[in-house]
């Protein structure tokens, strides 16, 4: 079986490599999923350039990926909700990443049933930026019908998610992009686009009631600024929150750590009267069940901006640090990973 590892931390070009491992055995409660397509995101970069090696030390070499949509070749003694030839789609856990490969073997909880009217492409592209806005937004912000919302980078992986998510769930969208993205990112629902090479969304009236901070740095604690009294900031690339050590199990240094990065947004969170929550997305078959079904009620579609070809790796991982993607960049094969050297 042929799969991409991580040699060591460094250069995509330097540590990136594709070798060959004996196909996957299923666990009591495992199944094993060949993989027909595998999508990107920022975190893989993130693991490659070694960002999180505090976080998550692994051994070398190391695979990598998290999404993945497939068929099911094989299951373990003990799984009960799938069998042979049913088609899923999976986000890994951190501890169990590997889907830049043919197939992968996880618990049967990780996995839902394809939506049927999605290619596999489009299902891969769909799990760790649905499950982050589902456990940002319902599990953290607890969001409800009516509220204001602000999505940054509308335009992007997560973004082009959230945007429609928000929007089913009865929220109104506010979202910043470039004017270049300006109409698309109202095609998918937001009602107000504010074009960041035009205008400055600090400069305009805030109030929200949830910000959902895709970008990190600055816009971190700018992000309290935008939202009202009472409200709350949701962040997938700021300083972790007070819960983040105890999701990722960080020993005493690590969390003294973040304690200390985590200074100056705690402090702007009792100035300004606002919450903040700063996580890592879990895998989560259940959610992405409930994922599946909105794209198949129609109110989700996915958002592909480029597929590379399974042996391209390398220049799709390039492509996405451009940081121009628009929607998700997703790895496939014609019949999954094949004809490969």
């Amino acid at each position: 079986m042929h799969t991409y590892v991580i040699t060591g931390y460094g250069e995509i070009d330097d540590v990136i490599r594709l070798v060959e491992e004996a196909p996957p055995v299923p666990m009591p409660r495992q199944i094993v999923c060949d993989i027909r397509a595998a999508a990107l995101n920022p975190i893989d970069l993130a693991i490659i350039r070694g960002d999180l090696k505090r976080i998550n030390h692994y051994r070398m070499p190391r695979r990598i990926g998290f999404d993945a949509s497939g068929v099911v070749s094989a299951v373990g003694s003990a799984v009960t909700r799938f069998k042979p030839g049913d088609e899923v789609f999976v986000r890994a856990s951190r501890d169990t990443i590997g889907t830049f490969a043919e197939a992968i073997a996880l618990d049967e909880t990780f996995f839902a049933g394809k939506p049927a009217p999605l290619s596999h492409a489009e299902a891969a592209s769909l799990p760790l930026v649905g499950l982050t806005t589902v456990q940002g937004l319902v599990d953290r912000a607890k969001a409800r019908p009516g509220q204001r919302i602000l999505i940054h980078a509308g335009s992007g992986g997560v973004g082009t998610f959230a945007v429609q998510f928000a929007k089913a769930l009865g929220l109104d969208v506010t979202t910043t992009t470039s004017s270049r993205n300006a109409e698309f990112v109202r095609s998918l629902g937001a009602d107000t686009v504010i074009e960041y090479d035009k205008r400055d969304y600090r400069q305009l009236p805030g109030g929200y009631d949830i910000v959902f901070d895709t970008l990190g740095k600055g816009y971190t604690l700018d992000a309290f600024r935008a939202a009202r009294r009472g409200g709350v900031v949701i962040s997938i690339a700021g300083p972790p929150d007070r819960q983040f050590a105890d999701q990722v199990g960080a020993n005493l240094l690590v969390r003294l750590a973040m304690r200390l990065m985590s200074r100056r947004v705690y402090a702007a969170s009792r100035e300004t009267g606002v919450a903040y929550h700063r996580f890592l997305t879990e895998s989560n078959g259940q959610q992405l069940h409930r994922i599946g079904e909105m794209v198949e009620e129609g109110r989700i579609k996915p958002v592909i901006d480029r597929t590379f070809p399974f042996e391209e790796l390398p220049a799709a991982l390039r492509h996405l640090a451009t940081g121009r993607a628009r929607g998700k960049v997703v790895l496939e094969g014609d019949n999954g990973p094949s004809n490969l050297p």
